[in-house]
């Protein structure tokens, strides 16, 4: 399994460990900088992904809701970071 975690690096490692935990073995970090450019690449990694997870600080991201669109179009759960333990494993 895949997650795309939107978050500060200091949360994210937080949050890797619990996904790690909850048998995702590709975690990927957009990081929740405040830069106005839209970087395509990060929305481009979305249908690849099983998982987004949002941070508590990922509001910083100017485009957060092209991402959680582009989730949403592709039925892709969008979760908050508090919501990290409804992720299971299909192996499990």
């Amino acid at each position: 399994m895949s997650a795309m975690v939107i978050s500060s690096l200091d949360r994210f490692i937080g949050m890797a460990k619990k996904l790690e935990s909850s048998g995702v073995t590709n975690i990927h970090l957009c990081y929740a900088k405040g830069t106005a450019n839209l970087d395509l690449s990060v929305v481009a990694l979305v249908p690849f992904v099983d998982y987004v997870i949002v941070g508590e600080d990922a509001h910083r991201l100017p485009y957060l809701k092209h991402i959680i669109t582009e989730a949403h179009l592709r039925q892709i759960p969008v979760l908050p970071e508090e919501r990290i333990t409804a992720v299971k494993s299909n192996n499990g």
